[in-house]
């Protein structure tokens, strides 16, 4: 079931403000009533789900588009194939239109049982049966996330040093 949703950072704000009222994935996917919409590396909103529908990418429409929060059926049909290459008309994907959008900014480790992602990566690789595929692609995961964390922990660990020299008077340039 899924509870966590990845969107681009340029969509956020349409998402937000309303224009951008559900999002499209390939594949057939069972999601939760509500999931948590992750963005620059934490969770920028938590959607309630209204409703999931199923379709081919030949039987999208402009209103499924415009929902979605391009212009035009032929826009979106672009960008998906832009996004998921070698998708097909005959493809079946996965229509999820939110209910309620109500922006938060969280850090991404507070909703995945305390461990980060870098983590959850890891003990995947290391516990469960994976094709090379997917083990490939894990261990990719794992080592940008990894990156990306240590120069998260480097800008809060700057970010607290400025402050603690803030509070003792002290200007940093």
């Amino acid at each position: 079931m899924i509870r966590h949703l990845m969107l681009s950072q340029k969509y956020v704000k349409a998402l937000l403000d309303g224009r951008k009222r559900s999002t499209i994935r390939p594949g057939v996917l069972k999601v939760a009533d509500r999931v948590y919409i992750h963005s620059m590396g934490k969770i920028v909103a938590i959607a309630e789900v209204e409703q999931v529908a199923y379709k081919r990418v030949s039987e999208l429409t402009d209103e499924d588009a415009i929902i979605d929060g391009f212009n035009s059926r032929a826009e979106l049909i672009s960008y998906l194939k832009r996004r998921y290459p070698g998708l097909r008309d005959s493809a079946i994907v996965t229509i999820v239109k939110f209910r309620k959008v109500e922006k938060v900014d969280m850090p991404e480790d507070a909703h995945y049982g305390g461990m980060t992602p870098v983590e959850i990566a890891t003990l995947a690789l290391n516990r469960l049966k994976l094709s090379p595929r997917e083990q490939r692609i894990l261990k990719a995961v794992e080592e940008v996330l990894e990156a990306v964390w240590d120069k998260i922990r480097l800008f809060s660990m700057r970010q607290e040093e400025i402050r603690q020299g803030d509070n003792q008077g002290i200007c940093r340039n």
